[in-house]
């Protein structure tokens, strides 16, 4: 009976996903077809992220097909263990999130096509393309939209999901954090979050974290507060042992 209720709850964000994906698609079209100017540019722009996401993720399979494929069953994947945020997710990912996801997916795919890439692995609705092993001594992490890219500088080891909670001073649940700020900012989220996160992390790294600290930032504290309800668990202080760059 438990796992029948499993499949139910992961049938209607797969159809919120699909009906969101279609009207995006077919507004894209219709605007492209008019005479208007802007609405054509919108519907252009829209086809032509579409179109280049469409390319990575073909160059990328044909360079590292699991890990390829990985990344792009991502897009489609949604947290099955909470259905309400799974049909939030799938409403809001592919029209809503649309700049932070086309950039977060490039750079993955990218990253696979040139073998910066050793696992990909998913939780909550959020995909992980991560590199593991580094040897320059610095853990970082990016998050855009539902894709985050990861470098680290330890090997994952048994369960991920137990790895995300305690490995790396927790700078996963942090980026999982910053996933939940996508979906409630939006087009808003570059600006609000990802610039100015970018630019505080620059300062610190300018300032060798005399002066100042990134994780002062108030969006480095809206991902901590995010994560720690979502996972239930205290954050501790990240700054020790990674380099954030979102």
């Amino acid at each position: 009976m438990a796992q029948k209720h499993y499949k139910t709850n992961g049938v209607w964000p797969a159809a919120i996903g699909f009906i969101t994906l279609a009207a995006t698609y077919g507004g894209a079209i219709g605007a492209v077809l008019t005479d208007q100017t802007l609405a054509m540019a919108i519907g252009w722009t829209f086809l032509s992220l579409k179109g280049t996401m469409l390319l990575a993720t073909l160059l990328g399979i044909m360079r590292r097909p699991q890990l390829g494929w990985k990344l792009f069953r991502g897009r489609y994947t949604f947290d099955h263990k909470h259905p309400r945020r799974a049909a939030v997710q799938a409403f809001t990912r592919f029209w809503w999130e649309l700049p932070q996801l086309w950039l977060g997916y490039m750079v993955s795919q990218w990253r696979n096509m040139f073998g910066q890439i050793d696992r990909v692995e998913t939780v909550g609705g959020v995909t992980f393309a991560i590199e593991d092993g580094r040897n320059d001594g610095m853990c970082k992490g990016l998050s855009l939209g539902s894709s985050v890219n990861i470098w680290l500088t330890d090997h994952i080891e048994g369960d991920f999901q137990t790895y995300v909670r305690n490995g790396a001073a927790q700078m996963l649940m942090h980026e999982f954090g910053h996933t939940l700020d996508s979906m409630r900012l939006g087009w808003g989220y570059l600006i609000v979050v990802g610039i100015p996160s970018l630019l505080s992390q620059m300062v610190e790294t300018a300032l060798h974290g005399r002066h100042y600290r990134h994780s002062r930032l108030y969006a480095e504290r809206w991902a901590n507060k995010h994560a720690q309800h979502y996972f239930g668990i205290r954050m501790r202080d990240l700054e020790t042992d990674r380099s954030d760059n979102h």
